[in-house]
């Protein structure tokens, strides 16, 4: 596959990896398509898998041995975002949970590697994951010159649907424990802050008993 033909395929797709998953230099059945559901975990030093994501979101989480309130969030993992086996990263403390219901493609990473090795957009794909990583990074580090609040509208606007100029509806399975980890503070502050929202109706749940939060400024 020459740069014109991967550059034709990105109109279509959003990553490179995933263009090249969808062309002809990729055989259909080496991918398994997997659900993964809210209480599930996945935990990066014994993943023999590669896992690039479907729909849904997937928290990425530094575990602490001896207190689930110390778990620290560093991103939010969405559609086309991959799941590394360990050949490439490694780290008993980082697990990937869904916040509910999630759709993953698997495919075996030694398959994997050596499908891409030889495929002369190998060191494309490895940069775009690099550069996704560090984009989620630098996401996770810009929310702590905030308050508190603004985080979490932040992280509501970042992970929200939007459905009006002002109305973004929130994912389901984003509770307070994940708001808490990610922000860096503990529960009972996010849930403070989530009744002062909900008191001057800036967060509310609508017909159909979905989160809405509704954006009141430019942050």
């Amino acid at each position: 596959m020459d740069y014109l033909a991967i550059n034709k395929l990105l109109i279509r797709d959003k990553t490179i990896l995933q263009s090249i998953i969808n062309s002809s230099d990729f055989q259909d059945d080496l991918l398994e398509t997997i659900v993964v559901r809210k209480g599930d975990r996945i935990v990066q030093d014994k993943i023999q898998h590669i896992y690039i994501i479907e729909e849904g979101l997937i928290a990425k989480i530094f575990t602490h041995n001896k207190n689930i309130e110390k778990n620290i969030c560093q991103a939010f993992l969405s559609e086309t975002d991959v799941i590394w086996s360990n050949q490439f990263i490694s780290d008993s403390k980082v697990s990937f949970e869904p916040l509910s219901t999630a759709v993953l493609k698997k495919i075996d990473a030694n398959i994997f590697y050596n499908v891409l090795a030889t495929h002369p957009f190998f060191t494309d794909v490895l940069l775009e994951s690099l550069n996704r990583n560090e984009e989620l990074a630098q996401l996770y580090a810009k929310q702590f010159q905030y308050e508190l609040q603004d985080r979490i509208l932040m992280l509501f606007e970042q992970l929200g649907t939007q459905i009006s100029q002002q109305k973004f509806i929130l994912p389901k399975g984003l509770d307070a424990h994940y708001i808490a980890a990610y922000c860096g503070v503990s529960r009972v502050s996010v849930n403070r802050v989530l009744r002062e929202l909900k008191g001057i109706n800036l967060l509310e749940k609508n017909n159909k008993g979905s989160l809405e939060f509704r954006k009141h400024k430019i942050i």
